[in-house]
């Protein structure tokens, strides 16, 4: 007897594990032939996380469909991409296969580009075919903002996904190398010299990322460039802000001490200063001219195309202005989340940051008003209580907010890793990213330059960053 009992409970844990690891997806069919058909345009943190929690509120309901679209098949987990421009992590560890989130789930993804929204015929037309929706969640995330100012298009660098990731790093192998063949001391300042616009957390994480991969990792293979043979050549790194202050977004404290902790590190921050023209030669500012060769742009992010041209009402950055329960107004079964919207919280007033932790809360959200909206059940407004704010600024260096208590150094640098590594929804990927790490840490930087375009033969031509419309991850946080 006791034989059949233990025989039995392992065959029940036996199927419970098939159930969780294998793919029980709806086919397209049961979709589009679903009572309550849910469509959701973007796998990236607050899509696929509505996506889940949806998963889990729905149960055993045979009425609803999940088909969720993406144009890509993995999920960028963009705050570690950080840890790929500085040459610690191989880009594959930080994306987790879309996949891989479909095992012992019911919900359907398609692969496909989202050319079309018809909010009053409630239709979306894909790359793949048109699909009707009841409930429409819309998390096609966004792209970097280039305005047309002089020169700007043609010579600034952005950096949004692994791709540039990569080719910051290249990039940065292409100026020490030309600053180690520069015939005068001019010539090699510029090349040794790297400005940043825009302030916010990608512009200052992308200066401190810059300076921690020259001095911990290109250096060591350009010792005489790190104490340099002509007088008054150095590196310098350059963080402009149109605003007053950076990070504008985040508590005064937090920038207060942002700042000086770059400062410190012998970064320069020039606030209330706006970039005017980009010579490829020079970056002409409000405050002066300064020579520089290599110029990356992080001021501010736009919603894709698709979304632009949707008939509603748009802020100055095309994001979609929404109500307190995050559908556009006149549309209650059409809700935005994550960079696409332009949001705000109910009780406060506060914009919404446009961060994966804010996303991931509004998917979390929008799964439970539709939960109660098809139910009919009350809906409260939505609202935004972060957690904290995480900004990596370097080898050992970080600030951490938690609730009013603001960390630096080696210990928010600890936390820093810790908090993501955990977050990142994988434990084969954990694995991969604590293996890279350790390495890093016992054999250093990865130097080599991998050129992302093999035809590419001039060292300073670099392909222009494509069209990232519709690319469906959050900036981290």
């Amino acid at each position: 007897m006791l034989g059949t009992a233990l025989l039995m409970r392992w065959q029940r844990k036996r199927n419970i594990l098939k159930q969780r690891t294998s793919h029980v997806s709806e086919t397209i069919q049961a979709y589009r032939q679903a009572e309550e058909r849910v469509l959701i345009l973007g796998a990236g943190f607050g899509g696929l996380s509505t996506a889940l929690w949806l998963e889990s509120c729905q149960q055993a309901d045979e009425r609803r469909s999940v088909l969720v679209v993406d144009r890509n098949n993995g999920l960028l987990f963009s705050p570690l991409l950080w840890t790929v421009a500085n040459g610690q992590v191989n880009p594959n560890h930080v994306v987790v296969p879309l996949r891989h989130f479909q095992k012992g789930r019911h919900f359907h993804l398609l692969h496909a580009e989202v050319e079309n929204i018809d909010l009053e015929h409630q239709m979306v037309q894909t790359s793949a075919e048109a699909y009707p929706y009841d409930i429409l969640v819309i998390a096609l995330g966004s792209h970097t903002n280039v305005p047309d100012l002089p020169g700007l298009r043609e010579h600034a660098l952005v950096f949004h996904s692994p791709a540039d990731a990569l080719q910051l790093r290249s990039n940065l192998i292409d100026a020490i190398e030309a600053a180690h063949r520069a015939e005068s001391p001019e010539e090699q300042q510029a090349w040794l010299t790297f400005v940043v616009g825009g302030a916010g957390d990608t512009g200052v994480e992308l200066a401190a990322t810059i300076r921690d991969y020259i001095t911990t990792g290109l250096f060591g293979e350009y010792p005489w460039l790190k104490y340099p043979w002509l007088k008054n050549a150095h590196l310098r790194v350059i963080l402009v802000s149109r605003s007053e202050r950076i990070m504008p977004m985040s508590e005064p404290k937090t920038s207060r001490v942002i700042q000086r902790t770059l400062e410190k590190q012998g970064i320069e921050v020039l606030v209330g200063t706006s970039v005017k023209a980009v010579t490829g030669r020079t970056v002409e500012t409000s405050a002066g001219s300064i020579p520089a060769r290599t110029f990356f742009w992080a001021a501010g992010i736009t919603a894709p195309d698709v979304l632009a041209r949707l008939p509603v009402q748009h802020a100055r950055n095309d994001a979609i202005i929404v109500d307190e329960h995050l559908r556009i107004p006149d549309y209650p079964q059409v809700y935005v989340i994550g960079d696409s919207a332009w949001a705000y919280d109910a009780k406060t007033g506060a914009p919404i940051p446009a961060t994966a932790q804010a996303a991931r809360e509004q998917g979390r959200y929008v799964s439970e008003t539709i939960t109660k909206q098809l139910a009919g059940r009350p809906q409260r407004p939505f609202r935004y209580l972060p957690l904290g704010h995480l900004v990596l600024l370097g080898r050992r260096a970080a600030v951490a907010r938690i609730g009013s208590l603001t960390l630096t150094g080696w210990v928010a640098w600890m936390i820093w890793h810790l908090v993501y590594l955990q977050r990142i929804p994988s434990w084969a990927r954990r694995s991969r990213l604590l293996v890279d790490w350790f390495l890093s840490g016992l054999f250093g930087r990865e130097t080599g330059q991998l050129r992302l375009d093999p035809g590419l033969s001039s060292p300073r031509r670099v392909s222009r960053h494509p069209d990232l419309a519709g690319m469906s991850s959050s900036r981290g946080k």
